[in-house]
């Protein structure tokens, strides 16, 4: 529905295999030190992560902070600079 396959199966494909294939040059391309982030916004989009791909990573739910966390961050900052 929303052409995300392609995507997905690239990503997969470069964390399984470390590389992918350009099509356009019959090559393969070898893809090294890199990381991977990702975040889901709990209130919009899909809901859902490929089981494929999500195999791969580990996952970790984190709760929005408390105001009193929040202001400790953010002083932190403010009072550095």
């Amino acid at each position: 529905k929303y052409n995300t396959q392609t995507a997905i199966s690239v990503l997969r494909q470069v964390h399984e295999y470390k590389h992918w294939w350009d099509m356009t040059k019959i090559s393969l391309k070898d893809i090294g030190n890199t990381q991977y982030l990702a975040c889901m916004n709990p209130t919009a989009g899909s809901f859902i992560v490929n089981p494929r791909l999500q195999r791969n990573f580990w996952t970790c739910a984190v709760p929005f902070p408390e105001t009193g966390a929040l202001n400790t961050i953010y002083n932190t900052f403010t009072e550095g600079h």
